[in-house]
Parts: C-alpha cells; sequence; structure tokens
C-alpha cells in the first residue's frame, strides 16, 4: 500500500484499498451524470418512446434523484479519505505496511465523523494560509474549499469548522490565492481562484444562515470576523461577497453588519487614483496622468501605476481593475440584492444616517479618460432601504427616507463646493444616486407635499407616530436640485411617478387636499428644474451626455409599481424623452399610462438660450401640465364620465394621454366636467413653492 491510499471497508466488510483521488473522480462523474440526465431526460425519454424499444422510463426523474444523492454521498466521503489520509487515525489496526485506517461505507458512519474532520481541516487550513506558497497549500485550500460546499447541509461540520476559526481563515483566502496567483495584467485572482473563494463564501455564509435559524450556537466572534478582520484586509472580505453568494441568499444580518464596516472602511481610504486630464498650460503640454494616493489599499495588489513603465491605455486599464476589485462596491451591490439588508442599514436612527451620508457621496465614481460611473450599487440600497411603505416596513423605511433625504441635502452643498481639479474629475452627479433619490422622493411625494405646505426651513424627519415623512420645501427642493442638475433621465422618471399620483390624488376619497399636496410638490419640481437644468440648458444643448434611464424600466426601478409594457416604438420615444425631458415642459407620464404621439414636436434642437427664455416664461404655468393627469384622475373615480370618441382617451386602461391638452376637443371636454375645483386645488399647491423665474 503506497501514501496516497487508505484502507476502506467495502459493503461486505471486506478491505480495499482506497485512493482519495479516484473516490473524488468518481464523484465528479456522478454529479456530472445526475446534470446529464437533469438536462437531457426529456430528450431521453422521447428519443426511447419514439424507437419504441419498451424500456419503462417513467421513473427516469427519480433515478436523477438517486444519482445525485449518490454522488453527494462520495463527495463527501472524498473528503473523509482526503482527511484522514493527511490526518492519519489511532483507531485504525496499524501493521508494519503502514496504518490501516476506516472508511465507512455507510453514510451514517461517515457523517459521524464530521466535526473531527472539520476540526482537522480548519487547523489544516490555517497552517495553508500562514504559508500560502507552502508545497501543499495551494491543494488544501482547494480540497477544504470544496468540503466546506459538500458539508452545506452538515450543520455539525459546519459549527465544528466555525468554532476551530474557520470562519477567520476564510476571510483571508482570497489574499493567500493572491499570493499564489499573482497580478497578471488586470487580473489578481484567478478564475480557479474565484471558484475557490465562492466554495467559502458559501460555507461561511451557512454558518451565519444556520447560525440565525438556531442549528448553530450564536458566536459574534464569527461575523467579527468579516467586520474586523486579521491585518484589516477588507480586501480579502469584500472577494468572498463578490464570488459569493447572491444578496438575497446572504444571512441578513451578517450582510447589514458587513456593509457598515466595509462603508466605515470606504470612508477612510481614497478609493480611486487621482486623475489628471492634461493639456497645454502656456507652452508646455502634460500628459493625462493617474496619481496613486499614498498607502493605496490596492498597492498590495500590484495595481499601482507606474509612469515609467505603462502608457496612457495601460494606465487606463489598471484603474479599472482598481475599480474591479474594489470591496466596498462588491458589498454594497450585494446589499443592494437584500431589501431587508438594506432597510436594516439606513432604517435607524443612529449609524442609519452614516451609511446614507457616504451612499450619496458623489465619489461612487472612477475617474478617467474613460469615466465610469459605480453607483448601481447605492442605487439599489438606497431604493431598496426606502421605498417599501407597506405596513410591515413602512416605520424602517420612512426612517431611511428621512436619513437618506437628510444626507442628499447636506451633499448639495457638498457636491456644489468642489474645487476646480475635482469638478474635472467628478463633472456631473453619479446618475445611480440621482435616480435613487428621484425613486425615494417621489415615494414620498403625498407627504413630502402635505408636511412642507407648513413645515418651516430645517424641520424634517420620520414621524413614526403617524406614519408620515416630514419635510420643508426648502431642503425637498435642494434634494431635486441635486437629482436633477445632470441627470434628465432620472427628472424623467420623476415626472413619470408625480403624474400617476396626481392621477391618483384626483381619484381620491380627499382630493382637494390631496391635490393640494401633490401640487405642491409639483412646483417644488418645476422650481427646482428652473434653477438648475433650465439655467444649464447649454450644457445639453452641448451635447450633454447621461447614462439614460429608459422609462419603461421606471416601475421595477423604483419597486412600488409594475413596469408598464410599451411597444418598440413607445419605448423609443421614452428613451427619447428620458434623454432630452428636460427640454420638454410637457412631462410625459408612461407607468399605467398609454402613450400617444405628441401632436407638436416637444424635441426641436433650438439653441440654448431660446430654450431657457422659453421655459422661464412656462415656468409659473407648468401647473396646466397635470391637467391630463387630474382629468384621468376623476374619470377612473366615476367623479365625471369619461369621453367617448376621443383619440386622447383609452376606454380599456381609463388612460387619458399626457397630450392631451394640445388638442381642442380635450379642452373642450374639460370644459364641460366642471373640475375647476380639481385644477384650483393643484395649483393653490404649486403657487405655495412659489416658484420664481430664478427658481429662487
Amino acid at each position: 500500500m503506497h501514501n496516497s491510499e487508505v484502507k476502506g471497508i467495502a459493503s461486505m466488510g471486506d478491505y480495499v484499498g482506497v485512493d482519495p483521488i479516484r473516490v473524488r473522480k468518481l464523484a465528479d462523474r456522478l454529479q456530472d451524470l445526475e446534470g446529464a440526465l437533469a438536462k437531457h431526460g426529456a430528450l431521453i425519454r422521447k428519443n426511447f418512446t419514439s424507437w419504441e424499444s419498451g424500456l419503462d422510463l417513467s421513473l427516469l426523474g427519480q433515478q436523477t434523484q438517486a444519482v445525485g444523492d449518490d454522488a453527494r454521498s462520495m463527495s463527501k466521503r472524498a473528503d473523509l479519505a482526503r482527511n484522514l489520509l493527511l490526518e492519519g487515525d489511532t483507531s485504525g489496526m496499524c501493521t508494519p505496511d503502514g496504518d490501516i485506517v476506516n472508511i465507512p461505507w455507510d453514510m451514517a458512519d461517515v457523517n459521524a465523523q464530521s466535526a473531527k474532520e472539520a476540526t482537522q481541516e480548519a487547523a489544516r487550513l490555517k497552517k495553508a494560509l500562514d504559508d500560502p506558497k507552502g508545497a501543499s497549500s495551494r491543494a488544501d485550500i482547494e480540497a477544504i474549499g470544496r468540503s466546506l460546499a459538500d458539508h452545506q447541509d452538515d450543520p455539525t461540520y459546519l459549527a465544528a469548522f466555525a468554532a476551530a476559526g474557520g470562519v477567520v481563515d476564510a476571510a483571508r483566502v482570497s489574499r493567500a490565492l493572491h499570493v499564489e496567483d499573482g497580478t497578471h495584467g488586470a487580473e489578481v485572482l484567478s478564475k480557479d481562484s474565484q471558484n475557490v473563494v465562492a466554495q467559502y463564501a458559501t460555507g461561511i455564509n451557512r454558518v451565519f444562515t444556520l447560525q440565525s435559524a438556531g442549528k448553530i450556537p450564536p458566536n459574534p466572534e464569527y461575523v467579527k470576523a468579516l467586520t474586523n478582520p486579521p491585518g484589516g484586509d477588507m480586501w480579502s472580505v469584500g472577494m468572498l461577497f463578490k464570488y459569493g453568494p447572491k444578496g438575497n441568499e446572504w444571512d441578513t444580518q451578517a450582510l447589514t453588519q458587513v456593509s457598515g464596516a466595509m462603508l466605515d472602511w470606504r470612508r477612510n481610504q481614497q478609493m480611486r487614483p487621482s486623475y489628471t486630464k492634461g493639456g497645454v498650460v502656456g507652452m508646455a503640454y502634460t500628459a493625462p496622468a493617474y496619481v496613486d494616493p499614498d498607502n493605496a489599499w490596492y498597492a498590495s495588489l500590484g495595481l499601482t501605476h507606474s509612469y515609467n513603465h505603462e502608457g496612457i491605455d495601460d494606465a487606463q486599464k489598471r484603474a479599472m481593475a482598481i475599480d474591479a476589485n474594489d470591496p466596498s462596491l462588491a458589498v454594497i451591490n450585494r446589499l443592494g440584492e437584500n431589501a431587508d439588508a438594506s432597510r436594516h442599514l439606513l432604517g435607524n436612527n443612529d449609524s442609519g444616517k452614516r451609511f446614507a451620508t457616504d451612499l450619496v457621496d458623489f465619489h461612487w465614481q472612477t475617474p478617467g479618460a474613460i469615466a465610469v460611473d459605480d453607483s448601481d450599487g447605492p442605487r439599489q440600497v438606497l431604493t431598496l432601504a426606502a421605498t417599501d411603505r407597506t405596513p410591515a416596513h413602512i416605520d424602517e423605511s420612512g426612517t431611511a427616507a428621512a436619513n437618506i433625504l437628510a444626507a442628499a441635502v447636506k451633499e448639495k452643498d457638498h457636491f456644489d463646493g468642489r474645487n476646480g481639479h475635482e469638478k474635472d474629475e467628478y463633472p456631473t452627479f453619479p446618475n445611480g444616486t440621482a435616480v435613487a433619490l428621484a425613486g425615494i422622493t417621489a415615494t414620498w411625494a403625498d407627504d413630502l407635499g402635505g408636511t412642507g405646505m407648513s413645515a418651516p426651513d430645517g424641520v424634517a424627519g420620520y414621524d413614526p407616530s403617524n406614519h408620515v415623512l416630514v419635510g420643508n420645501n426648502a431642503d425637498t427642493v435642494k434634494v431635486m436640485r441635486l437629482f436633477a442638475k445632470d441627470n434628465p433621465g432620472a427628472t424623467a422618471m420623476f415626472d413619470v411617478v408625480l403624474h400617476e399620483k396626481v392621477s391618483t390624488a384626483a381619484g381620491s376619497k380627499d382630493p382637494t387636499k390631496s391635490l393640494t399636496d401633490m401640487g405642491n410638490t409639483a412646483g417644488m419640481l418645476t422650481k427646482a428644474k428652473v434653477a438648475e437644468n433650465y439655467s444649464a440648458a447649454q450644457q445639453i444643448d452641448e451635447e450633454h451626455k447621461t447614462n439614460k434611464i429608459i422609462l419603461d424600466s421606471a416601475g421595477t426601478l423604483f419597486g412600488f409599481i409594475p413596469a408598464p409594457k410599451l411597444g418598440e416604438g413607445a419605448s423609443k420615444l421614452a428613451e427619447k424623452i428620458a434623454e432630452k425631458s428636460l427640454k420638454y415642459p410637457q412631462n410625459l407620464a408612461v407607468i399605467g399610462r398609454t402613450i400617444v404621439a405628441p401632436q407638436t414636436d416637444p424635441f426641436s434642437t433650438d439653441n440654448a438660450s431660446k430654450q431657457e427664455a422659453l421655459s422661464v416664461t412656462a415656468a409659473k404655468e407648468q401647473y396646466r401640465s397635470f391637467i391630463p393627469s387630474i382629468a384621468q384622475g376623476m374619470v377612473r373615480s366615476g367623479a365625471v364620465p369619461p369621453p367617448t370618441g376621443s383619440s386622447w382617451y383609452d376606454p380599456q386602461t381609463g388612460t387619458i394621454s399626457s397630450d392631451a391638452s394640445h388638442d381642442p376637443t380635450f379642452q373642450s371636454w374639460w370644459n364641460m366636467a366642471h373640475g375647476d375645483n380639481y385644477q384650483k386645488a393643484f395649483k393653490d399647491g404649486f403657487d405655495n413653492a412659489e416658484v420664481s423665474p430664478d427658481g429662487k
């Protein structure tokens, strides 16, 4: 017997030689067979039936399950065989030829050894991580990762692994694999290493979920291994989330705590190299360049820039590699896949304020010759945290909304106060963050409009006793100016929801109050647009580029309105509106509505000064663009009979085109509908915002 074999007991009690590597291959082949049967089972049944083979294939599904069970059992036997080969077992019979070790066939006997196996594997993992370039370190790290994956259904194994320090050491795996892999261009972990990291992530997440379920004894040190990892190595922690389970599969409490720790870490870092775009200064030319900060977090990954050995293209690729390996992005992207964790992070009156400030910060971008907007993860977190007004979550979500909007008010000053170099690096506010702020403000538009009618400046927050988000007009306008400044797509999406909410208000039990509240919100938006966007019309005319948000995705983005099903033509029109909506005073609403092509061209390419003058003149009459929405709510609630034979009305959906006000037949119908009181209530609220030509 050679040293790659251990002795096993066959089913009849006879001893046979066992090679752990061959057992692993057998387990893998059984797993492949399971996959093949699952994928091609229907085709197999079809072909055998067409061949009139006479074989009974009715049990093929059960056989597929049985093969899978065999594969999983064989995989655990392979794990145990390898562990016993390396660790030995004094319970076996010793002979002059070597140790004879029992590898049981019965899974009950295999599982009985799982605690001991886990403890030994945790110790061997630590040894491998302490010497990542050791002769057997890579093989041990990979094998133990596989064993973790094989024991997902074994709380005994996972509890023993965690108790023996396995979670702490799992937080070190990414770094050890990187040391062994090295850095090759933009790659700091090989594909194989990424898969190994994923196995460890899945394993330790299972520890957390079983702990939350009460199947593993609670131990705060386990999550501390990720919030305060050995050596402060947050990059290694971040890779567990980058390559590990989706956010909605992570244990909620663990994900919340790690996200908070990651934001605390990020706050003390310069996450990206500075970028100077270069140019001619006097008689001298300065080339574009990236400048790394002192003690850059990515220096240990070999991603710092070298001016002597790279051109600007290579430097740009290196900046993208830094972006790709950002541990805070990895964790926040996962957080944005978990609504409960997002709310828990931001929906409290303590740390929620701090983390809201972090997430609305304008630095969620990568400056460079090709700038990258990194704000999609923050967008998802902010939106999930603050837009759930269901009874079970309204208070936590409302608190999150209050924290986020308060942070945005301060961020407006922060963003406006950028120095000259920062304006070159970060010329626009991140699109994802702007969309989130638009969605949150739209979600609570009725509360903000209603409380803003009387709340003095400086008064804002969430009132849990009445389940109301309190806002004052000055702060709300600041938030609107922030999301509207560089992001017409975000503003267009806000318009979409606002029009639908106006329609709902018109059909409510108290339309006068509801319309006045919504009118105040509409007035604040117009005030913000006049102050920010219309005075920046020249920038828009000069090929102002935005990351467009297509309006027919607005519903799912905001998370509370079903996304509309639009035809191709309507979708293209919506995209065009998203791009240039701020040049079109009639804000087209598409959620829950049928798009009817405008009867006038809202997309003329007039020069900026002419557009600005038109918009300022029209600002105080902007409320009239909501009359079709008011009329739609009245029709849907039965307050007025629906029109008949009108091209601007769809009787099947109860929808009035937002462009209907341009049709003389609509004006005639509206005059006969006696909606003056509805229109007056809305205008009263709109006028309360004190829209002035300069937007102040």
